[in-house]
């Protein structure tokens, strides 16, 4: 199984981080290919559209990462909640899935969502989680799984959303 994790957030060391570190070790353990993608080590331009709705093709980094969402099996998106939505970096990536909409449409895919907020509150991922849903049924892909972590690295609880990360990542099949 091919997977690209596709990382937004702007801190090196920060909860996101640790969630897609989990990850990856659970899934290398389970004999997965994972890619990583950080959006903040590359330049990514907005997208940008014609009158006639068509991309306007942008002279950044996007492209390769593009290449390899149409590669993966499985996209997995990891982000800090800011006001209630993912990073604008990683949303950044997600408008550009429109320069290759209709090739990433319908493709046979498998999506993972892993947040973090440091909102104690566990409404604090409500109108990401309706973002994520609609987000996937929009390109037809298949929910994975996902780790909602509230409270991130403010509470010894941060290994078991840690763990929930590791466990996603090993129980993957070819």
């Amino acid at each position: 199984m091919k997977i690209i994790v596709i990382s937004g957030s702007a801190h090196a060391d920060g909860a996101s981080t640790y969630l897609a570190d989990r990850f990856v070790a659970g899934a290398h353990v389970a004999g997965q290919q994972v890619d990583r993608y950080n959006v903040v080590d590359h330049q990514t331009n907005f997208v940008m559209v014609a009158e006639n709705e068509d991309p306007i093709p942008q002279d950044d980094d996007c492209a390769q990462l593009l290449t390899k969402v149409t590669q993966a099996d499985l996209v997995v998106l990891v982000t800090p909640v800011y006001y209630y939505a993912m990073s604008s970096l990683l949303k950044t990536v997600v408008d550009r899935f429109y320069d290759i909409n209709t090739t990433l449409k319908g493709m046979d895919k498998q999506i993972m969502m892993l947040a973090t907020a440091y909102d104690p509150d566990e409404h604090v991922f409500d109108s990401m989680k309706i973002n994520y849903r609609q987000l996937a049924n929009y390109l037809g892909w298949h929910d994975a799984g996902t780790v909602w972590d509230h409270g991130a690295l403010t509470h010894p609880a941060i290994d078991r959303y840690g763990q929930q990360a590791y466990d996603l990542g090993a129980q993957l099949k070819d």
